[in-house]
């Protein structure tokens, strides 16, 4: 309905078929562009160390409970995920290792 609108009060203006198409396209490509942009942003977005020190809550939790990084374009915070679970992982071993030697 909206778009039956919007076509009628074009034709009142007196705007042709050609230009109206041709706005389409640069609209369409101008989108095009964007969302590339904005798939390479999220691709190379990370996590910094200063991130941990000023909002780890928020860290911790996103970490935990965002199973869909990769899914969702983040594929270096995803791989920063896998090695900080890992080396957490690796300093819960050694703590338990050196825990039970020491008894």
């Amino acid at each position: 309905m909206a778009v039956e609108q919007a076509k009628n009060e074009l034709m009142v203006r007196n705007v042709s078929l050609e230009y109206q198409n041709k706005k389409v396209s640069v609209w369409k490509r101008y989108k095009e562009k964007k969302k590339v942009v904005t798939n390479k942003t999220k691709a190379n977005e990370r996590y910094h160390w200063v991130d941990f020190i000023i909002r780890l809550d928020e860290v911790i939790v996103e970490m935990l409970f965002d199973w869909d990084m990769k899914k969702d374009g983040y594929a270096r915070k995803h791989q920063q995920r896998k090695y900080t679970f890992a080396v957490i992982g690796i300093l819960v071993v050694v703590g338990y290792l050196l825990l039970k030697l020491k008894e």
